[in-house]
């Protein structure tokens, strides 16, 4: 078997690009990139020194090989830049292509390509957010009210979700602090809640680790799980002199991208949960991170719930570990309206397989590869128009 082609779709998606890689065998693997197409595509597709070049005519098998002929040819080719970022995100959907089509190659699910499972199912919280569409689309950042807040959070509990996360940003003055309760109410004292302050509020002036002690003390007063991103992702010191200060879980990882970064939080043991993304970094980095972690004793939670893609692959990848309590899923609430028809479409529309979420869990499929069988050309179509409407 033979790499004679690669693919990538999606149109102008902010988060998400879809990438085919094809076989003289007909034997096609999928995998997906958190960054926009027309970024992805130049990288592996277009011209000399592309990552389609470094990999056409080798076995996609060889995913090792392969991984390391992509990362270190790309430099090589094309100068400076090869070690992270968006080359890295190229990198890491035809990674996830490869190791796709190599147990698909074998007739056997990814997590048995892997090495087997010790987790059959997977807790797959609810991602959800604080904020109005309208106001973020708008980029005005609105909260929703106590009311509508109390709301969601009890229909997650109705779904099944055993735990919960919003997007939080920087609010936590004495009313946030008010609407903080009235969710842990709602949710009751045995699920999950997190929160999640992240990019760009991590870059508000004047915001240092203090700052954070006082956000991370104040989700500790409602039995919060873990607190994500709140310092700057460069900023390993500052997440350990955090971590060290609190009780809760301090979280990070989503905008790192090669296992060289992940290292300096894992050797200086400086968060309590690290959060690799496949769609960022692929999933022979992410195996990897996953079990460098497992070794420290630092607990993974993934990022990105953006499309069945990408948390197959976590699921696979962290079904043969034992630090791995949960990943990250669309809320209900991120699957309304015109903006959730992408991510709708992203985990039903565009696979021939959906995932199955079953009373809070993901169950590990059982077919081969990712175990969504191949990209649907008519989902793909409709996800771009839905990108180009805007």
């Amino acid at each position: 078997m033979k790499i004679t082609g690669i693919r990538v779709r999606g149109g102008p998606l902010r988060h998400l690009s879809f990438v085919e890689v094809t076989t003289d065998e007909g034997c096609i693997g999928i995998g997906t990139a958190g960054a926009p197409s027309q970024v992805i595509a130049p990288i592996a597709v277009d011209g000399p020194g592309s990552l389609l070049d470094l990999i056409r005519g080798e076995d996609p098998r060889d995913t090792e090989a392969l991984w390391r002929r992509m990362f270190r040819g790309w430099q090589a080719n094309r100068g400076r830049g090869g070690e992270g970022g968006m080359a890295v995100n190229a990198m890491a959907a035809v990674d996830m292509a490869l190791w796709d089509l190599k147990g698909k190659a074998a007739n056997e699910p990814l997590y048995r390509t892997l090495g087997g499972a010790v987790q059959p199912r997977m807790m797959a919280y609810a991602s959800a957010t604080a904020f109005t569409a309208d106001s973020v689309k708008a980029g005005r950042w609105v909260q929703k009210s106590t009311e509508m807040l109390v709301e969601e959070a009890a229909n997650y509990r109705r779904h099944g979700f055993k735990a919960v996360k919003f997007g939080w940003s920087n609010y936590f003055s004495a009313a946030d602090a008010e609407k903080m309760a009235a969710i842990r109410e709602a949710l009751g004292p045995d699920l999950r809640l997190m929160f999640d302050f992240g990019c760009p509020a991590y870059w508000t002036p004047g915001w240092n680790v203090a700052a954070a002690v006082r956000a991370a003390r104040m989700v500790e007063q409602v039995n919060g799980y873990f607190l994500e991103e709140p310092m700057s992702p460069q900023d390993v010191e500052g997440h350990a002199a955090l971590a060290a200060a609190v009780d809760v879980n301090i979280a990070t990882g989503e905008s790192l991208s090669t296992l060289t970064e992940f290292r300096r939080y894992i050797e200086r043991r400086a968060v309590d949960i690290l959060q690799p993304d496949a769609a960022q970094i692929g999933v022979t980095q992410f195996r990897d991170v996953a079990r460098a972690c497992e070794q420290a004793s630092i607990l993974v939670v993934p990022h990105s719930p953006w499309s069945a893609i990408v948390v197959a692959a976590h699921l696979h990848v962290l079904s043969g570990v034992g630090n791995a309590p949960m990943i990250e899923y669309p809320a209900p609430s991120l699957l309304e309206g015109p903006r959730g028809r992408i991510t709708r479409l992203a985990h039903q529309g565009i696979i021939e397989r959906p995932l199955e979420f079953r009373d809070g869990y993901l169950e590990l499929p059982d077919r081969p590869g990712l175990g969504l069988g191949n990209y649907v050309s008519e989902g793909l179509d409709e996800i771009e128009a839905v990108g180009a409407e805007g």
